[in-house]
């Protein structure tokens, strides 16, 4: 497949700054750095272009900051500027960097993401016998900035655009190993270096099923004899990469044991989303719960937290347990007119109403919300 050229002038130019800057401000817009970008859009878009125009831009500083979810990661959040041209760059990459890449790749793809992978996976465990599973261990921290500049350079010819993603790239991780994670051209270059590995599985090995979200990837075969013979070969792979494979994560398993993948244990006939990832989802929503409670999140966006685990859960068989959960804010979810205001009973309707200007307050009506507070009805 021949090399992108010529998208220099379409990357920096105004139109293409001002969709990624829509892009990058989606979910985001009354934060601080963001309102102030946007409150000058015009200049400050006009000011980045002509950086970029003539070589100068470089990267603000990021914030950092560690998670626990339940892994160890240190996330870092570009300045808004930066992540203006982080969308600039990708929006018009994107089509032919998709193009390039096997139908099996699920990460930061349009039409695939986390639960098509998990199908995917789930019609695999029907389809063979046993599965490899396997990590890359410290895959963002470990990506070596020569390899994934390499492969650029085998999917771009445009030189400006090659040296805008060497600025990218040389400017996270240290001692020339390392990519942020939180970044959009990150997690593209990332998924671009794997994808080598990818063309060679499925086109040179012939291996019978394969799924890969991001460094996550499970390999499907006949028998363990196959499987461990590509487990040799996928290590040797990874090492000319300057990756290696998570020992402790690499799980070699007759399909009927149930594949763990994404925070769910698919079976040929069911997933189950695994107990921690179950632990973590709860406490997410009491978060958001706590958060309503002390006036720092409004009911739209509880509501939107609510539908958004349900989304999640959805997609493993998980209805009892949503039913169990969820009872008592069906009027939440399901986005009716009839609510109450903030801390109101939850199912607030003429015959079930606990709110102070209301009666029918019988001891069967159990009243589980948050004070008296006046109720709408209509």
């Amino acid at each position: 497949m021949r090399r992108i050229g010529g998208v220099w002038d379409e990357i920096v130019s105004f139109a293409n700054l001002l969709r990624a800057t829509t892009r990058a401000a989606a979910g985001k817009r009354t934060t601080k750095g963001v309102a102030a970008f946007l409150a000058r859009r015009e200049p400050e878009l006009l000011a980045l272009q002509r950086e970029l125009v003539l070589g100068t831009w470089r990267p603000g500083e990021p914030t950092t900051f560690v998670i626990r979810d339940p892994k160890v990661r240190t996330i870092t959040a570009a300045p808004f500027r930066d992540r203006v041209v982080h969308h600039a760059l990708i929006d018009v990459l994107e089509p032919s960097l998709d193009r390039r890449m096997v139908p099996h790749s699920f990460a930061c793809r349009r039409g695939k993401g986390q639960h098509a992978a998990l199908r995917h996976a789930q019609r695999l465990l029907r389809q063979h016998a046993w599965f490899l599973k396997l990590d890359v261990q410290g895959f963002f921290p470990s990506l070596a900035h020569d390899v994934v500049l390499a492969k650029l350079q085998r999917v771009v010819k445009d030189r400006r655009a090659l040296g805008l993603c060497e600025v990218l790239v040389r400017r996270g991780g240290e001692c020339g190993r390392g990519l942020p994670i939180g970044n959009l051209t990150s997690q593209w270059f990332a998924n671009l270096v794997l994808d080598r590995m990818d063309h060679w599985l499925v086109e040179e090995l012939r291996v019978p099923g394969y799924v890969r979200y991001m460094d996550d990837f499970v390999l499907f075969g006949p028998d363990k004899a196959s499987l461990r013979g590509w487990l040799g070969a996928v290590e040797a792979f990874l090492a000319a990469l300057q990756l290696q494979v998570k020992e402790r994560a690499t799980l070699l398993a007759p399909a009927t044991q149930g594949l763990p993948f994404l925070g769910c244990r698919s079976y040929r006939g069911t997933v189950r989303l695994r107990p921690e990832n179950l632990a973590r989802c709860r406490a997410r929503l009491r978060r958001r719960q706590w958060q309503f409670d002390q006036g720092q999140l409004d009911e739209a966006r509880l509501a939107a937290a609510v539908r958004a685990g349900l989304a999640h859960m959805k997609h493993a068989n998980t209805l009892g347990l949503r039913r169990s959960w969820f009872a008592r804010t069906r009027e939440w979810i399901d986005g009716s007119a009839n609510r109450c205001n903030r801390g109101g009973n939850f199912d607030n309707d003429p015959d079930n109403a606990q709110s102070g200007n209301r009666n029918n307050n019988g001891p069967s009506n159990r009243n589980n919300n948050l004070g008296l507070r006046p109720a709408k009805t209509s």
